[in-house]
C-alpha cells in the first residue's frame, strides 16, 4: 500500500473553515490539481450539518424565483453527479416540492407570478392555494462533507484545527499560516466571518434557524415523498428522517435551540399532523452565513487580492456553492498567469462594500444618514413600511434591499407621490417587491395585513413635504403621531422606526415638538431611543431620529 502524499509546506490556497462551502471549494481545487490545504474546527460553526440541503428555484414568501436559477440549479445537480460517480454514493436526492400557499397575500403573489415567462420550466401542476415543482430535490450534506473530508484527509489535505485571524500574515506575494505558505487565503467561515479583521466592511447578517427531526405516531411519510412547503418545509429523507424547518431568528447567532424557535416548529406541526399525532427526535440549529443582500460575498478582497472571501450563501449553499466554486477556481487559474481578468460575477465582489479611498466624502444629509442606519438593521427577506413615499427615494432603496426576497409597503396621500414612485420602481425593475397604497400614514394597522403585525423589520417616516411639490401639503402632528403609536405594534422585536424632521419647514415646528415629546415618553424598558442631530449642530437642519423595539 502507498503512503498518502506528505503534507506540502507551501499551498496554492489555504481554505479556512470547512463547512459545505469550504468543502466544495476545497474538492474543486484539488481535483483541478491545486496544491490545497482546509482548515476546518469540527466544534465551531456546525450550519451546514444541520441544513436540511433544499434545492428549490422558488423561493421566500414572495415566491420569487433565485437569482440565476437556470443557471445555478443545473450546475449542482451536474456537480453533485459527477461526485456521486467519482465516491459511489448518492448525495443528491431528487424530489418534488408541493407548495402550499396559506394566505391571499401569498395567492396574489402566485397569481402575478404566473403571468411571467421565466416561471414556467420550474412549475408544474398549479391552482389557487397550491403549486408542484418537479425539478428539486435536496442535498446529503452530512454524507458529503464526510465523503470529501475523509478523501482529503487521506491526501493529507485537511487539517482539524481551530484558528485564529492572529495566525495569518499576509506578504506583498503571499500569506503565511503556522510555517505554511500559500498564494492565497480563502476565509469560509461561515457566520464567523462577522469577526474577520480582513472583511468587517461586508455587512454579514447571520441569521439562527431550527431544524427538527420527528417521527410521526400511527402514520408515515414515503422516503420518496413529495417535500412540502407551507411556511416550513417538510422533508421526507432518504433515510428515513423526517425534518421540519426552518425559524429565522437575527437576534442570537448561538447553535443553542431558542424556546421561541422550538414554540414555532411546535405550533406549525400540531396545526399540519394534528396534536399527539407526532414527536421530536431531534431538535438543532445553525447559524446561517446570510447577507445585507440577495448575493453570496465570493472574490478577492480588493486591496489585498491574496485574501479571498467565498462565504453569505444564507440558506442557498447547497443550490449556490457549486457554481461559485467553479468560478473562483477559474479566477485562480487566471490570477496565477498574472491575468487582471476575473470570472466572478460582479454582484458577488466584496468590493460592493467598499468605499474607494479617492471618494470624496458626502456632505451631511439627513437622508443618507437615516439611510445608512436603517441599512444596519435590514436583512434580505425582511418586510419594511415607507410611510411617506414621496417621490419614491426611499422606497427604492428599500426595496433594494430586502431583495426579491422581501417586500415593501409604501405609503402616500398624494396620487402625484405614488405615480412618481411608480415609474422610479418600474424602470428599476423593483415594482413586484412594492405594494402602493393611496392612503394616509395614520392607516397604517388598518391598511397592513394582520398577519404581517409584529413582523415588520423598519418603518421610515420623512416628513414635511413632497420635493417639488406643493409645499403647502405636509404631514400633520395629529396623524404623524397617530402612525408613530401604530408604527410600534407593526415592529417586530429588534425591529427600527427612522424619522426625518424638518424644524424649518412652514407648519411643520408644531409637529416636530410633539414627534420629540412622544419620542421622549416611550418606555426605556421597551424602546431605545436615540438621534443623530446636525454634526456642526446647525439648528436649522434636518435630522432623524430613531426608535428600537427592543427584544
Amino acid at each position: 500500500m502507498t503512503n498518502p502524499p506528505s503534507s506540502p509546506k507551501h499551498h496554492d490556497a489555504i481554505i479556512f473553515g470547512g463547512g459545505l462551502a469550504g468543502t466544495i471549494l476545497a474538492e474543486r481545487l484539488h481535483s483541478a490539481g491545486k496544491q490545497i490545504l482546509l482548515v476546518n474546527d469540527p466544534q465551531k460553526s456546525r450550519c451546514s450539518r444541520v441544513a436540511a440541503g433544499l434545492i428549490n428555484p422558488i423561493g421566500g414568501k414572495r415566491l420569487k424565483l433565485i437569482w440565476q436559477a437556470g443557471k445555478l440549479i443545473p450546475h449542482a445537480k451536474a456537480y453533485y453527479q459527477e461526485l456521486e460517480s467519482k465516491f459511489g454514493k448518492q448525495f443528491f436526492h431528487p424530489r418534488s416540492i408541493h407548495r402550499e400557499l396559506v394566505n391571499d397575500q401569498e395567492k396574489s403573489f402566485w397569481q402575478k407570478r404566473l403571468d411571467d415567462p421565466n416561471y414556467q420550466r420550474w412549475v408544474g401542476d398549479s391552482a389557487e392555494d397550491h403549486f408542484t415543482i418537479p425539478e428539486a430535490g435536496y442535498l446529503d450534506t452530512n454524507t458529503l462533507l464526510d465523503t470529501i473530508h475523509g478523501e482529503l484527509q487521506s491526501q493529507d489535505r485537511l487539517l482539524s484545527s481551530s484558528f485564529n485571524y492572529d495566525d495569518i500574515s499576509v506578504t506583498e506575494s503571499a500569506v503565511e499560516f503556522r510555517g505554511r505558505t500559500a498564494r492565497h487565503a480563502i476565509f469560509a467561515e461561515g457566520h464567523l466571518a462577522t469577526g474577520n479583521p480582513h472583511f468587517q466592511f461586508v455587512p454579514y447578517k447571520p441569521a439562527k434557524g431550527i431544524i427538527a427531526s420527528i417521527k410521526l405516531v400511527g402514520a408515515c411519510l414515503s422516503r420518496d415523498s413529495k417535500i412540502i412547503i407551507k411556511g416550513k418545509f417538510i422533508v421526507p429523507r432518504h433515510d428515513g428522517i423526517i425534518q421540519v424547518g426552518a425559524t429565522y431568528n437575527w437576534d442570537d447567532a448561538s447553535d443553542t435551540p431558542d424556546e421561541a424557535g422550538v414554540a414555532e416548529i411546535e405550533s406549525f406541526l400540531n396545526q399540519h399532523f394534528g396534536p399527539g399525532n407526532w414527536s421530536f427526535e431531534q431538535i438543532r440549529a445553525g447559524v446561517r452565513p446570510a447577507t445585507a443582500g440577495a448575493y453570496p460575498v465570493v472574490g478577492p478582497h480588493p486591496e489585498t487580492p491574496q485574501i479571498i472571501a467565498f462565504n453569505g450563501f444564507g440558506s442557498k449553499g447547497s443550490l449556490q456553492i457549486p457554481y461559485f466554486a467553479g468560478a473562483l477556481s477559474q479566477h485562480l487559474q487566471i490570477a496565477s498567469a498574472a491575468s487582471t481578468d476575473t470570472q466572478l460575477p460582479s454582484e458577488t465582489l466584496p468590493s460592493r462594500f467598499l468605499k474607494t479611498k479617492n471618494s470624496k466624502p458626502k456632505r451631511w444629509i439627513a437622508t443618507e444618514v437615516a439611510k445608512a442606519e436603517v441599512l444596519k438593521h435590514l436583512s434580505n427577506g425582511d418586510l419594511v413600511i415607507d410611510a411617506t413615499a414621496g417621490n419614491g427615494h426611499d422606497t427604492q432603496w428599500l426595496a433594494e434591499s430586502v431583495t426579491s426576497e422581501g417586500h415593501v409597503f409604501a405609503f402616500d396621500i398624494q396620487t402625484q407621490a405614488l405615480e412618481t414612485t411608480r415609474q422610479r420602481l418600474e424602470k428599476h425593475q423593483l415594482d413586484s417587491r412594492v405594494t402602493l397604497y393611496h392612503a394616509g400614514h395614520e392607516n397604517l394597522l388598518e391598511t397592513i395585513p394582520s398577519e404581517f403585525h409584529g413582523n415588520i423589520s423598519s418603518i421610515v417616516f420623512n416628513l414635511g413635504f413632497l420635493p417639488g411639490g406643493d409645499p403647502t401639503l405636509i404631514t400633520k402632528s395629529d396623524t404623524t403621531i397617530q402612525a408613530l403609536k401604530a408604527s410600534l405594534q407593526l415592529l417586530k422585536p429588534g425591529g427600527l422606526l427612522s424619522i426625518t424632521l424638518y424644524p424649518t419647514h412652514s407648519g411643520a415646528q408644531e409637529e416636530v415638538e410633539l414627534v420629540l415629546s412622544w419620542f421622549n415618553d416611550l418606555f426605556p424598558e421597551k424602546f431605545s431611543t436615540y438621534m443623530e442631530p446636525h454634526p456642526q449642530g446647525n439648528p436649522h437642519s434636518p435630522y432623524p431620529i430613531f426608535v428600537r423595539k427592543k427584544p
